[in-house]
């Protein structure tokens, strides 16, 4: 039996993938819409493999076939201002097949090195976690 006031709560977060994309110890970043810079790639969707959403993820926002170059994710739980709720980021390494563009989907383009993040508006889940990824 469901007691009457648990029944209305939802245990719900988003699953986000994460493309990281090294060039001379710089990360690629997107800018979408917004003033706030994010690594390629979005949300899990239902009955989609993680790395098949990586691949449709780095194809819409950046124009390019990759290839996961990492045997093992960094596995990142945050929160996301944007949707206000918590958002598990699984990010992998990735190598570009074919060289990335702008897009419907994104303004710009960036590769940003670990001393110029001061100098940007990151994604409100990225910022607790940078440091994790530009240690690898």
């Amino acid at each position: 039996m469901i007691m009457p006031e648990l029944k209305h709560i939802r245990a719900s977060y988003r699953v986000s993938v994460k493309g990281l994309i090294y060039e001379d110890g710089k990360l690629l970043f997107v800018r979408e819409r917004s003033d706030t810079w994010d690594l390629p790639g979005g949300g899990l969707e239902h009955g989609e493999g993680i790395a098949e959403a990586l691949r449709r993820e780095c194809r819409e926002e950046l124009g390019a076939e990759i290839e996961i170059a990492s045997a093992a994710p960094i596995i990142i739980p945050t929160w996301s201002k944007k949707f206000d709720t918590p958002v598990l980021i699984i990010a992998y390494q990735v190598r570009l097949v074919s060289p990335p563009t702008t897009t419907t989907d994104v303004s710009e383009l960036r590769y940003i090195g670990v001393d110029e993040l001061g100098q940007v508006e990151l994604d409100s889940t990225l910022s607790a976690m940078m440091d994790q990824f530009y240690s690898q």
